[in-house]
């Protein structure tokens, strides 16, 4: 179920949609814990949708909220985008929020999110996250896919999750130590998303180069995804240098990506933000901008938007 976003004005409340109506990046790992589908993810957001647009007649609150979160990092940002929709769901409570388990003076980890469930009547962990992984070699294999700057990997997100994150609220003295504060779980749930981007030479074989292909589930099955992920999970493409040069001409212009439309794309573009294939490199060899580098194209004739661009040994590092 691919998810319909109607335009907002302001890219902090198309960043909010985004966080709600995208698909999850990974199907349900297992039984013991909730990772909601790209059904229970477009419903949330329709359901929303009179609220959405209310937020982006004044979205002064949400953007409030977000300048006084200190950590700007995607992950931090994206949990903010999250908090704001918890606390204005009439369905949620939010418990607690970011929420330090030190018992005996030990630190045992962190718990991202505690909402009362009015509907069903449950207290239920949460844990969030955002996250953007480059495909190398066999893309079939979640252990293939690595962080730009290849510092984590898909396989070892989920398995943190599954082992550590989302079932920290069951440990023992976890629970005495909640139970202390009056808050008994009932059921724990996982938030993970984000975009897989792959190889440009994938692009290249399967041809894909229309927005109706690069959208149907037999592109990405195409694509060797890994049979994990969701069938419609949000996806693009990395390039190395020389196939940047190759792809495209001295009149196209870009805007690097750095801190908005990671998530989003950005529509209305600031003139001094887009910049031509020199410019983009120069700034690149003056060192104002590094690689990976996450790009967005401007009047892109393509079905997507923006990509990364790499080091032309960077996929070769990775053993």
């Amino acid at each position: 179920m691919a998810a319909v976003v109607i335009p907002f004005k302001h890219q902090s409340v198309r960043d909010l949609a985004w966080a709600i109506s995208s698909p999850p990046l990974v199907l349900q790992p297992d039984q013991s814990c909730r990772w909601p589908d790209s059904r229970w993810y477009q419903c949330a957001y329709e359901e929303s949708l009179p609220w959405f647009r209310k937020v982006d007649e004044d979205p002064s609150e949400l953007e409030d909220m977000l300048d006084k979160q200190k950590d700007r990092r995607l992950g931090k940002v994206f949990e903010t985008l999250w908090l704001y929709w918890f606390s204005h769901h009439p369905r949620y409570e939010v418990i607690e929020n970011n929420l330090q388990i030190i018992v005996d003076g030990e630190t045992l980890g962190e718990i991202d999110f505690i909402v009362f469930d009015k509907v069903s009547n449950q207290m239920v962990h949460w844990e969030v996250a955002v996250k953007f992984y480059l495909g190398v070699g066999d893309t079939s294999e979640m252990s293939n896919w690595y962080g730009p700057n290849r510092r984590d990997r898909l396989d070892l997100k989920v398995a943190h999750l599954l082992q550590r994150q989302s079932i920290v609220s069951r440990d023992s003295r976890v629970r005495q130590w909640l139970e202390q504060k009056n808050i008994d779980i009932d059921q724990c749930a996982v938030i993970l998303k984000g975009r897989l981007y792959y190889p440009w030479n994938r692009l290249l074989a399967a041809s894909v180069k229309n927005t109706e292909r690069l959208k149907s589930e037999d592109s990405l099955k195409e694509l060797n995804s890994p049979r994990q992920c969701c069938l419609n999970h949000q996806h693009s493409w990395w390039l190395k240098e020389s196939q940047f040069h190759q792809e495209f001409d001295s009149e196209q212009c870009f805007v690097p990506l750095i801190k908005q439309g990671w998530m989003e794309s950005i529509p209305t573009l600031n003139e001094q933000d887009v910049c031509d294939e020199n410019h983009l490199f120069k700034m690149i060899f003056d060192k104002k901008l590094h690689l990976p580098l996450q790009f967005q194209v401007c009047n892109p004739c393509y079905g997507w938007d923006k990509a990364f661009l790499v080091q032309e040994t960077w996929g070769e590092k990775i053993s």
